[in-house]
């Protein structure tokens, strides 16, 4: 007799679309890692014109456009990440990490948010997407302090 687990269709209608997120953020990830073997290949931060850096900057409009983020601290993780993206006085780098962990992070909170709410609350359900929501949190919120305390990166 095959070992199976029953799981809630809501859940199963939405695989499709978990799926499209978590291979976002596998890509994001590896935007970031590209750009972080360039600099330590090179000694020197990106261009502006990086391929990888120029997605990630889209990819953090389109994400957050998407997320719902509206009553959320996300909404003012998003903003600081905002303020730093436009004062352009760190490394491209620099921005490029803000990115990645802003992607993952929101990513992983669209799923959350996907997941109907009777079910958000149990454990069994969410257990791990929700460690994994918190330690991306705490990755985008440590470049966050760590580019707002720093004057620049120059």
């Amino acid at each position: 007799m095959p070992n199976s687990k029953f799981v809630d269709p809501r859940l199963q209608a939405r695989e499709e679309r978990f799926q499209h997120l978590h291979l976002s953020t596998f890509e994001t990830m590896q935007y970031a890692r590209t750009i972080q073997e360039q600099v330590e290949q090179t000694g020197h931060d990106i261009e502006s014109t990086n391929v990888e850096y120029l997605q990630l900057l889209r990819d953090y409009e389109v994400t957050k456009n998407l997320a719902p983020i509206s009553d959320s601290p996300l909404k003012a993780m998003c903003d600081k990440t905002d303020i730093i993206l436009k004062a352009s006085k760190h490394a491209y780098a620099n921005c490029a990490q803000l990115c990645a962990a802003a992607i993952a992070t929101l990513n992983h909170w669209r799923i959350l948010s996907e997941i109907p709410s009777d079910l958000r609350d149990n454990e069994v359900v969410t257990r791990a997407l929700k460690d994994k929501l918190h330690q991306q949190m705490d990755t985008w919120n440590y470049i966050l302090d760590d580019l707002l305390d720093s004057p620049s990166a120059f």
